[in-house]
């Protein structure tokens, strides 16, 4: 791993355009860019509205964004604490294996023990072998036995009644 000065900060205005980049290299890494759907406009409420609904970290390297991390706050009532939910993480290819997604990782875990987290989660694709070696690797535990539910658009309007 090269010894790389990696900073690792909380996404500003000024930054829609290198998240919506990141998104969008993510989405197609994902293998689902015909599912691309944000706009700077539903970005920047989600971001920037009191309260926002999502935070965003990016990572840089020599002042240059090479990653980012998407999350925010959950419950778990079996816990009774609040939890830190990973929507996305994304480092760009000549950047991985490199500390940078460990480094985000690192920054997030400590938002979480500063705001007393009783866990932290997120997803990976089954078939992201290296994905997920990755986050085993920082301790992570893949639960097999759980499976995400999805309702979205017009399931969602169905099932409203519309």
């Amino acid at each position: 791993m090269a010894n790389l000065d990696i900073k690792i900060r909380e996404a500003e205005l000024t930054d829609l355009e290198i998240i919506l980049t990141f998104i969008a290299q993510k989405s197609e890494f994902d293998g689902a860019k015909t599912l691309l759907a944000a706009t700077a406009d539903q970005l920047q409420q989600a971001l920037f509205s009191q309260p926002p609904l999502v935070r965003v970290l990016l990572a840089e390297i020599e002042g240059t964004p090479v990653g980012f991390a998407m999350f925010y706050a959950t419950y778990s009532s079996l816990l009774t604490q609040p939890c830190l939910w990973l929507d996305d993480l994304f480092v760009q290819a000549p950047m991985r294996g490199m500390g940078v997604g460990k480094a985000l990782l690192k920054h997030l875990a400590q938002i979480a023990e500063s705001t007393n987290c009783g866990r932290m989660e997120w997803t990976v694709n089954a078939k992201n072998v290296a994905g997920i070696a990755f986050y085993e690797k920082q301790g992570a535990r893949i639960l097999e036995n759980i499976r995400v539910c999805r309702i979205d658009g017009d399931g969602i309007n169905l099932l409203a009644g519309k």
